[in-house]
């Protein structure tokens, strides 16, 4: 972890769980689509370029399921960082229908607890009163003068002995545990090629497929093992 790194996605995670859940994982992926073979459509529904997920897991052991799926067409926004699958009316696009497919402010957090799968964004802030605005002027002239007179050390948006603050996120989607069924390590088509994944599937048999940008399975399969296992 580098001076210059921002809060990471359990950080940002725990601001929302209640005090009786636990973080089993988080990651960041901003953009999602549809996989469209699903629900009999021409083509899945794209959005903007996604975020890929920064650092890794462990490796684990836990063995890869090799399930192949219907490939997932893409556009020039690159890979996305989760398919949504199943009928128009599943449970996986109904938890989703009101969430854009891309993430606000590049914070977009996948997380599962010890009771829920949860899908934050960073919340959207109140425009700021005068008062703030110029308490804000002020603070950032210190901050000028500190760096010219080299008395503080900026790395990228953190400043030595200034707390880090982490984004305030809200819950944009949620899927209680009891109504996931399976949890995987499996594989999905994108662009000619088959790519990991940790795949949620719902009692329904809709779910997610959480790529992230990684190519390792190793880093599915130690996700997998701090999901429990499975379900």
């Amino acid at each position: 972890m580098a001076f210059s790194d921002a809060p990471g996605p359990a950080t940002r995670a725990r601001q929302v769980i209640s005090a009786d859940e636990t973080v089993l994982w988080a990651a960041s992926g901003d953009r999602f689509v549809y996989d469209a073979a699903d629900a009999g459509e021409q083509s899945p529904v794209t959005a903007m370029a996604g975020l890929r997920v920064s650092g890794a897991f462990d490796r684990g052991a836990v063995s890869v399921a090799e399930r192949m799926t219907a490939d997932v067409e893409d556009d020039e926004a690159g890979n996305p960082d989760v398919v949504v699958f199943g009928g128009a009316d599943g449970l996986a696009r109904t938890a989703l229908r009101d969430v854009p497919p891309t993430g606000r402010g590049r914070g977009r957090t996948w997380a599962l607890t010890s009771s829920r799968l949860l899908v934050l964004d960073v919340k959207e802030r109140d425009c700021a009163g005068q008062g703030s605005l110029l308490r804000r002027s002020i603070e950032f002239g210190r901050d000028i003068v500190d760096l010219v007179t080299d008395r503080i050390r900026k790395y990228g948006g953190n400043v030595s002995d200034v707390p880090v603050t982490c984004p305030p996120m809200e819950v944009v989607a949620s899927v209680d545990r009891r109504h996931i069924d399976d949890i995987t390590v499996s594989r999905r088509r994108l662009r000619m090629r088959t790519r990991p994944c940790l795949r949620l599937s719902f009692m329904d048999s809709s779910g997610i497929d959480l790529l992230l940008g990684i190519d390792d399975v190793g880093v599915f399969e130690w996700m997998l093992a701090l999901s429990g296992g499975g379900r």
